[in-house]
């Protein structure tokens, strides 16, 4: 009864287990294994599985499975196996004793019971608190046992058995050690539930790290990655999560890169979610190695980027982590550009996910590194991405996002649309969070804008100015390395510059001068030297104290900082304003101090900053000290051009406003000479310039110091050579040295040098040197001696010649030679020869008074020359002369000593007359302001006119028509009558005759 289904729960409805029980534990062996198979038929229907544990039944088979009958263990081991088929009572069955009965089952030789035996311990092992139980009860060594069995069903429960109670963590290590050999040999096998059980076992194994060393060395790590390709894809996804938990040890990676990772690539574009999942796993474990990236990256990238569209988060993650850390291989970053990366890490970068956002930026940070994928990632709108999440991100995102603006704004071309798009104001944002490294990144980014001349004003309106400020104070070194640069680039600008000091963000950049960092020290002078250039700067740099910390930055140890600092002080003496401030702060001390250094950009800016200070009266009573003069002369003869033409313009300044006899006594003129002959230009003409100022004043004793050093000689050849600016100087020079009334210099000039250089002035083409070389004629023709040797070598035609087409500083100057040379009668001829009596009736014609004095001068001294007296009139000598008596200039006297002259020559009456000179004579005669031997000769010559007018006329006519015709023949263009001017004259000459009575 106890076969059939329909009597098996009829028995034990109508109490048929109290008797069955009974029996079970008769002591008579025939009863009891009646019993007991009659319970284990029972057990068979799950409806009696109740009331089997409930009286007692359970209990009964435990107990007697330990009997010695062979039969009898059997049974109870069956009926037990049939309760093990109800999952309620799997529990009851582990705790109280049902294992070791199916154990003993498990190890009998027939295939059946073992196959059962282990199917009822399989589903023991469904339950958690069985596991250690059976593990304990000695269930790995049994089923190693049967691991070797060639039955397929065998192999399937063991399989099974071993998937289950590797659930346990636990119970892993014992598992591996036991059965792991029999694990992998069914790995082969041709039944897939058996290996899809066995890989599942395997799979739960290896989320246990020690279990991998020796799965490696049993080889199963080979078989599972072989698994990879099998066509079920429930092993499959089993080979895959083995894999991606053997992939925790990095001794695992080599045989998985080698042979594996290309299938995992495969598996990931399946629809499958657990081997998406699996593979995406696998890839963030694999992303930090780079033995994977060639493979990953050539071939896995685009199942990363379908696996970033997967619907399991998780999968998402992992896909996001391993391009984070593919992206960071350099090698390979421009293999991003292709198959859409870029914009995929765009879009994920939008995702409402935290993390995902942190992964996508975080990759991009890493792929921002090359330069040429900057552009794709502007185009992608990642910039206003970022600055959109900056406001709710998380610490670890805006540490992505900073690290990101800091490799974009290496690009200069994109610099300014990322500083219209808010970038800036985002970077402050940021720097506000007290993190180092998100800290150092904007400081970073901040730098880099910084450096694009077209971004600084609008950093400075956008707050990136205050910023950098407030990142000073943080303690990271290379944070406040890229601090200190960008202030520098910031203090560079002019507008910006202007800003700092309108709005009082001086101070900072004085207190950063103190700092003990270097690179503050620095940034601070070249920030200092930066806002200097600016005018308006200067004067509140001194008043915030700025002064002090540049002269104090003169004896830092760094050579930068010491530069910028002289170059700060530099440019603040470039302004006359506050030359009496920098000599009160001891500015030339400072300057002194700095004397030893060899670099020469600190030369260089140190004979700027004196040859500004030469110019003001302030600093020159200190300059004269003789310290400062030995520090020019020494740069005067530095190899720096730059550095010699300032030392040279500051002797040259203090050679005009110093003392010239201390200069002279120092030895200034061997630095002059030096310079003189140095091939650069502007050198040369500052040398000369400096000896004509020491040239110039009545002090015969300085002359004569300079003549003796032979430096006239040096001037004459200057003079020749081809630049017109080197000749006016040198020229200016000798000029200098001629002025005066010191015969015995003129006379060792002219012998010295000749008349050679004059002659190269003359003949030049410029109109300032040929000036210079009349000028120099005029002051050489002072000397009688010269004079004659001037006129012999025909330096009368030569300026003749120059004073045609020559400007009227050129008509000065060769007046005053021609009224010089007109003095001495025995050079008129020459003057004639020449064509001088035109050129000096020329001269007198001009409407410049000194010309017009020059012209009656010698006028006055060739008219007394009787042999010219004609010529000159005829030449029209007397019309100048009449305007020039028409006026109250200082020409008035020659002129009209020049026409009494003319007037002593009967010939020339008439012309006199129809010129006007009988009125101008007679105004003559009449003016207070002339000595009465002037007014008698006027008085006479107008007699003498008169009376030639008369005896001019014929007989006939004085006697028929008088002499008022003969007046009346002058009325026209004199206005005067014959009687009028005779009457004047026996005036004047009555009254000059009784003064001369009364006087006797």
């Amino acid at each position: 009864m106890g076969n059939k289904v329909n009597t098996q729960s009829q028995i034990v409805v109508h109490g048929g287990l109290p008797s069955l029980i009974s029996l079970a534990l008769d002591s008579d062996t025939h009863l009891k294994r009646y019993a007991i198979m009659c319970l284990g038929n029972l057990a068979a229907n799950e409806s009696n599985h109740s009331p089997l544990l409930r009286q007692g039944a359970f209990k009964t088979l435990v107990d007697q499975a330990k009997h010695s009958n062979g039969d009898i263990k059997q049974y109870c081991a069956f009926a037990i196996a049939n309760l093990a088929s109800n999952s309620d009572v799997l529990n009851r069955l582990g705790k109280d004793g049902g294992i070791n009965p199916l154990l003993s089952l498990a190890k009998m030789n027939n295939v059946h019971s073992q196959c059962l035996a282990i199917t009822s311990l399989r589903r023991l092992a469904l339950i958690p608190e069985n596991r250690e139980r059976l593990i304990s009860s000695g269930i790995l060594s049994i089923l190693s046992d049967a691991g070797g069995s060639t039955e397929i069903e065998i192999q399937r429960e063991f399989s099974a058995c071993l998937c289950n109670l590797s659930l346990n963590v636990r119970c892993r290590a014992d598992i591996v050690k036991t059965c792991i050999k029999e694990l992998n040999r069914l790995l082969s096998s041709n039944d897939t539930d058996t290996v899809r059980q066995a890989m599942g076992a395997l799979a739960n194994i290896t989320e246990n790290q020690e279990t991998h060393d020796t799965m490696q060395k049993s080889g199963t790590s080979n078989s599972t990655i072989a698994l990879l390709q099998h066509s079920s894809m429930d092993i499959k996804r089993e080979a895959s999560r083995a894999i991606a938990n053997l992939l925790g040890s990095k001794n695992q990676h080599c045989e998985v890169i080698r042979g594996g990772l290309v299938h995992l690539i495969s598996l990931g574009v399946t629809s499958d979610p657990e081997c998406q999942y699996n593979a995406s796993l696998s890839f963030r474990k694999l992303s930090p190695n780079k033995d994977s990236h060639f493979t990953m990256i050539n071939k896995g990238l685009p199942c990363l980027l379908f696996l970033l569209k997967a619907q399991n988060i998780s999968t998402r993650k992992h896909a996001a982590g391993a391009l984070r850390d593919l992206s960071g291989n350099d090698e390979y970053k421009m293999e991003f550009s292709k198959h859409g990366c870029i914009e995929s890490l765009a879009a994920l970068g939008g995702s409402r996910e935290s993390e995902l956002q942190t992964l996508a930026f975080a990759s991009l940070r890493h792929l921002s590194l090359m330069s040429g994928l900057h552009s794709l990632m502007i185009e992608c709108d990642i910039v206003e991405q970022a600055v959109r999440h900056i406001s709710m991100a998380a610490e670890d995102l805006q540490c992505q996002i900073a690290g990101l603006f800091a490799n974009l704004s290496e690009s200069r071309e994109h610099q300014t649309g990322m500083v219209k798009n808010g970038v800036v104001q985002a970077i402050v944002a940021l720097a506000r969070i007290e993190n180092e490294e998100i800290q150092q990144d904007c400081a970073r980014a901040l730098a880099n804008i910084c450096a694009n001349e077209r971004n600084q004003v609008l950093i400075h309106h956008h707050g990136g100015l205050s910023c950098l400020i407030k990142l000073a104070q943080s303690k990271g070194d290379i944070c406040q390395r890229y601090v200190a640069m960008g202030l520098q680039f910031l203090a560079s600008n002019t507008e910006v510059r202007s800003a700092i000091i309108r709005e009082n963000i001086l101070p900072p950049f004085l207190e950063l001068s103190k700092s003990t960092l270097l690179d503050f020290q620095r940034s601070s002078a070249s920030s200092l030297a930066s806002m200097s250039l600016n005018k308006e700067n200067k004067s509140s740099i001194l008043r915030k104290g700025g002064l002090k910390d540049i002269l104090r930055l003169f004896s830092h140890p760094d050579l930068q900082v010491q530069r910028d600092a002289v170059f700060a002080a530099a440019n603040l003496a470039d302004s006359l304003d506050l030359h009496l401030d920098i000599v009160r702060e001891g500015g030339i001390a400072a300057f002194l101090s700095i004397r030893s250094s060899t670099d020469v950009r600190v030369l260089r800016d140190l004979s700027r900053a004196l040859s500004s200070l030469s110019l003001s009266d302030c600093a020159i009573d200190e300059m004269m000290n003789g310290d400062i003069l030995k520090i020019l002369f020494k740069l005067s003869r530095s190899s720096d051009i730059a550095t010699q033409r300032r030392a040279s313009l500051a002797l040259c300044n203090l050679s005009s406003n110093g003392d010239k006899l201390k200069l002279l006594e120092e030895g200034v003129l061997k630095s002059l000479l030096f310079l003189s002959r140095f091939p650069d230009l502007e050198v040369e003409r500052c040398a000369s310039l400096a000896i004509a100022a020491l040239s110039l004043g009545g002090n015969i004793t300085n002359k004569v110091k300079i003549i003796e050093e032979g430096t006239h000689r040096q001037l004459a050849e200057m003079i020749q050579f081809p630049d017109n600016e080197i000749q006016r100087c040198a020229a200016l020079a000798l000029n200098g040295l001629l002025l005066g009334e010191h015969d015995e210099i003129k006379m060792r000039v002219f012998r010295e040098t000749g008349s050679k250089s004059i002659l190269s002035l003359i003949s030049s083409n410029d109109e300032e040197c040929v000036h210079s070389g009349i000028y120099m004629l005029g002051s050489l023709a002072e000397n009688d001696e010269i004079r004659g040797a001037l006129v012999e070598i025909g330096s009368i035609k030569w300026l003749v010649d120059k004073f045609k087409l020559g400007p009227i500083e050129i008509k000065r100057a060769a007046g005053y030679f021609f009224s010089l040379i007109s003095e001495s009668a025995e050079y008129h001829k020459d003057m004639a020869n020449a064509g001088g009596l035109e050129t000096v009736i020329s001269l007198a014609s001009l409407v410049d008074s000194e010309c017009q004095e020059y012209g009656a001068f010698s006028l006055a001294f060739l008219a007394s020359n009787r042999e010219y007296q004609v010529p000159l009139v005829n030449m029209g000598a007397v019309r100048p002369l009449v305007s020039m008596m028409a006026t109250n200039a200082e020409s008035k006297h020659y002129a009209g000593m020049a026409l009494l002259k003319l007037a002593d020559n009967f010939e020339n009456h008439i012309t006199i007359a129809e010129e006007g000179g009988i009125q101008a004579l007679l105004r003559l005669g009449r003016s207070r302001v002339t000595d009465e031997e002037v007014q008698y000769k006027a008085a006479l010559t107008v007699g003498h006119l008169a009376t030639n007018a008369v005896n001019q006329l014929p007989k006939q006519q004085v006697i028929d028509k008088g002499v008022g015709f003969a007046a009346g023949s002058w009325k026209k263009r004199s206005g005067v009558k014959k009687m009028q001017a005779t009457e004047i004259a026996r005036e004047f000459v009555n009254n000059s005759l009784q003064k001369s009575k009364e006087t006797t």
